[in-house]
């Protein structure tokens, strides 16, 4: 297993991200620093020069990133400037003076550069097959539209936060100045005629700072019940409740909103505006936050060339990832999760649930012993937190949130409605039942494989009368399997409401 870091030269920091990986392209990030600077405010004047003082703060960085490397045996390291740094004049000489100090080879992206990596982040990450993603940063907007993991249209539009913000200086009538920078963006984005291509069934697609300040900014005024950025899923009116919001504020270039990420609120506020701006002129009913994006893409187009025809099973790949850096090697989550999902199938006719809670099923069998990281000991409690915060990609919030229930709950079918009662708005109105299913479900498969040997290969349901025979299928004697699955019978007559026999 090997390290790679990347470091990426902004308009508003230098992130340095570490991750492990295998030969296979299977990674995790395993630290991410980002230093902020002020770069972007010199892109607009005349003579856009890198000044003595920035080189300096930006060589200072350099160096310790280096060192950070350098003490993690980091074995490639992948240094890149976003474009926009490019443009000024006196970039090449500092890119040497980089690579003299720091032994770094900072390489400049181009627009397209940046797109490619924007989208390999996102596209494999997010499973939205038609999407307009965003990214609005200070110096720029970059616009993306994609179908069936194909680019169709792109756009980069050259001035960001900080010029739209430089409205707050001219009105200082927060309410008046949201609504001017919101005109100002919609007159540009206007003239992008492919925009009109959009349809209802694209997904809007928000990546970078602002939109992950916003989807917080939603959370805390919905009471969202977890927090987490990625795949946040956020209505036009949510949004509108954090332009609401904004607006009503004193926001300044000294001012920084409490819990966001951003130090300057102008600079989010200009943002924002500029997110409602495009929300209303492409009218799609909700916006999904990405916390995926360029960097991620750049670790994929170098741990593995051909991420663009990765499987398309993006929530297998993400489980097999997580089984691979976390689970001990004595681990038997795989042969478990195959079974859950055979016994899902086989018994259609008793849970009467619809297809996309396999998804569900998946998860909770995968990470069922997940909390065994923390300790053995009530294993299964551990495992709510850990399946939420384990960036498994492909699920939804809803989808995870019920398999860190059924997976909590496996050993003793006992939920905590005061804890469910928390995650009702994400909910429908048949999960708790269903939860209570799969939770049943994941414990037999559990049992199936009791002795860790793979024994049970395959499990044949006959579902008669008043009573299901299961009769398992194995390379050798099961009878332990067997006696553990049988403890289970009590509450498969509860929540199926028939007798099982298993043989």
């Amino acid at each position: 297993m090997d390290k790679i870091a990347v470091i990426k030269l902004c308009s508003n920091g230098i992130e340095l991200t570490l991750a492990k990986y295998t030969q296979e392209g299977h990674y995790v990030i395993f630290r991410q620093i980002n230093e902020p600077l002020k770069l972007a405010e010199v892109y607009n004047e005349e003579d856009s020069l890198l000044t003595i003082a920035n080189t300096k703060e930006c060589i200072e960085i350099l160096k310790m990133y280096r060192v950070i490397c350098d003490v993690n045996k980091v074995t490639s390291i992948i240094s890149v400037a976003s474009s926009a740094v490019k443009s000024l004049k006196n970039y090449r000489s500092f890119v040497d003076e980089v690579y003299t100090v720091c032994g770094l080879k900072m390489r400049a992206m181009t627009q397209e550069d940046e797109l490619s990596a924007l989208y390999s982040g996102i596209i494999n990450s997010i499973d939205i097959p038609k999407g307009l993603v965003v990214h609005i940063s200070g110096d720029s907007v970059s616009l993306l539209q994609y179908n069936r993991r194909s680019v169709i249209n792109s756009a980069v539009i050259p001035f960001g936060t900080y010029a739209i913000a430089k409205t707050l200086e001219e009105e200082t009538v927060t309410s008046v100045a949201c609504e001017k920078m919101v005109r100002k963006f919609r007159e540009e984005i206007d003239r992008i005629d492919w925009l009109n291509s959009v349809e209802g069934d694209f997904g809007l697609i928000g990546y970078g700072n602002v939109c992950e300040d916003t989807a917080l900014l939603s959370r805390k005024l919905r009471k969202y019940p977890m927090d987490i950025n990625h795949n946040y899923m956020m209505s036009a009116e949510q949004l509108g409740d954090v332009y609401k919001l904004i607006s009503s504020l004193e926001v300044n270039k000294n001012k920084k909103i409490k819990g966001t990420s951003m130090d300057r609120s102008d600079l989010l506020a200009s943002g924002i505006c500029m997110l409602k701006a495009l929300q209303e002129r492409v009218n799609l009913p909700n916006i999904t936050i990405s916390s995926k994006g360029m960097t991620e893409g750049l670790l994929n187009g170098t741990i593995v060339p051909s991420s663009a025809d990765r499987p398309a099973d993006m929530l297998g790949l993400s489980l097999e990832t997580n089984h691979i850096f976390y689970d001990d090697e004595d681990s038997n989550s795989t042969q478990v999760a195959h079974l859950a999902v055979v016994l899902f199938r086989q018994l259609k006719v008793l849970h009467k649930l619809q297809r996309n809670y396999t998804k569900v099923v998946r998860i909770a069998a995968n990470m069922h012993d997940s909390g065994q990281r923390i300790k053995f000991f009530d294993h299964e409690r551990n495992s709510f937190d850990i399946i939420l915060n384990s960036d498994i990609m492909g699920a939804s919030h809803r989808e995870l949130a019920l398999a860190a229930f059924a997976s909590a709950n496996q050993a003793t079918m006992d939920f905590n409605l005061a804890e469910w009662i928390r995650y009702k708005d994400i909910m429908q109105e048949e999960d708790l039942d269903a939860v209570k299913k799969i939770a049943l479900i994941v414990r037999m498969a559990e049992a199936l494989d009791r002795t860790h040997r793979n024994v049970v290969q395959d499990v044949s349901c006959d579902i008669l009368g008043d009573s299901v025979i299961m009769k398992t299928i194995s390379t050798m004697p099961a009878d332990e399997e067997i006696r553990e699955t049988q403890k289970s019978v009590p509450d498969f007559k509860k929540v199926f409401g028939k007798a099982l026999e298993v043989l």
